[in-house]
């Protein structure tokens, strides 16, 4: 299914004329300057491979999802400013970016960023902001909105969590969750990628605490503001998987915590 754009996917300014495109179209100007800087809302820190991890956001001129990349691959130490995480959950930060590089379907999200200039930490939302950015971004049905293709994250509103466990497969420690969106769908035993929530659950099982899954299941679903970010992977063995890449709930289910703070306190990385 192909979509309708009218507005440049970089600056959102109305294009000339609309154009029929899943990947996103930068207008005349975009096109053609170069490096710039843009302002990032935070929405998402994921675990990758080797060591790498995976950022996006949203660009509050478009109100589009951005996935900004190196083409060596991000590394962690790109969320550190000496020992302050910037890239956290909500952070407004600056990042100068080169091109934009989409893929056809889904994985429209793709800018290669400049990997000479560190992000630059502008401001916490509040709550209330937080607020208005979920209101404007949240779907409530995770398969209607999958349908035309034109995206690889979505801030999904959800009725409750109804499982969460971890595992160790192939040697990696993993946590699995089941949920139901807003519209009634359920999703069974998706694996969550999330930085935060994988060293938060490695966290409580250093302690000990073996009863986690229920307590933190409770404090999501009696939330009154309850939402799942979700990302698909790259194509894999022909499919698109879904992933957990956010648990999101104001106040926040973590108090505000880092994925950096946990993993300090459990000496190592998830």
């Amino acid at each position: 299914m192909t979509t309708i754009q009218t507005h440049c996917t970089a600056c959102g300014q109305q294009l000339m004329t609309a154009i029929v495109s899943n990947a996103g179209q930068l207008c005349s100007s975009c096109g053609k300057q170069g490096l710039f800087r843009k302002r990032i809302i935070i929405t998402g820190i994921t675990r990758m491979n080797q060591g790498n991890i995976c950022v996006s956001g949203i660009d509050p001129a478009t109100w589009r999802f951005v996935r900004p990349l190196f083409p060596s691959g991000l590394h962690r130490d790109f969320t550190m400013e000496s020992t302050t995480q910037v890239i956290n959950h909500f952070n407004l930060v600056e990042i100068e970016f080169k091109k934009y590089r989409p893929e056809q379907i889904y994985h429209t999200e793709d800018w290669i960023i400049n990997e000479n200039f560190a992000p630059k930490f502008i401001r916490h939302l509040t709550d209330t902001e937080i607020i208005g950015v979920l209101n404007r971004m949240s779907i409530v049905n995770l398969d209607q909105a999958m349908l035309p293709q034109d995206k690889s994250l979505f801030i999904v509103k959800v009725q409750k969590i109804t499982s969460i466990w971890d595992e160790i497969s192939f040697g990696k420690f993993k946590v699995r969750m089941n949920f139901i969106d807003q519209s009634g769908n359920n999703y069974n035993s998706i694996p969550v990628t999330d930085l935060l929530t994988l060293a938060f659950v490695r966290y409580q099982k250093s302690k000990g605490n073996n009863n986690y899954s229920t307590e933190l299941m409770n404090t999501f679903n009696n939330n009154a503001y309850r939402y799942i970010r979700i990302g698909l992977t790259r194509i894999f063995q022909g499919q698109y998987w879904k992933q957990v890449t956010a648990l999101i709930t104001i106040p926040d289910l973590f108090n505000g915590r880092s994925f950096s703070f946990y993993e300090n306190q459990i000496g190592g990385q998830v």
